[in-house]
């Protein structure tokens, strides 16, 4: 092993802190998370206190998140689910461009194209 890369001593999932039953997955690796302004608990680990930091100046994706720790994506997701529960991030799911409606309130034309595009392959099939 190089002098450079230090192996982790513990298990990825021990960063979470949970000894109980994990919580029931509601966010998406892609959900958009962003700080809420609460203050930390005691209990958090110094995990915890990372993601929150990563997060208070913008927002990032559990996937995000996991990759700044190096942890597995699973890892951030429980990291992030936890914070969630605690009020100490805010989630949003991010909306597809093309789903994004355009100033005037209509679909993007690149919906429409590809709305079009499925109905002709049924009226073909």
């Amino acid at each position: 092993m190089s002098r450079g890369h230090q192996r982790r001593l513990l298990p990825a999932y021990l960063a979470t802190g949970a000894g109980g039953a994990p919580l029931p997955t509601t966010l998406d690796t892609l959900t958009a998370l962003r700080a809420s302004g609460l203050p930390l608990a005691a209990y958090h680990t110094p995990v915890h206190h990372r993601v929150v930091e990563l997060v208070t100046d913008g927002s990032l994706t559990a996937v995000e998140i996991a990759a700044y720790l190096g942890l597995p994506a699973s890892v951030g997701l429980m990291l992030a689910e936890q914070l969630v529960s605690d009020g100490l991030l805010k989630a949003s799911v991010p909306v597809p461009d093309a789903l994004a409606p355009s100033r005037a309130g209509r679909p993007s034309m690149q919906l429409m194209e590809e709305v079009l595009s499925g109905l002709q392959s049924l009226r073909v099939a």
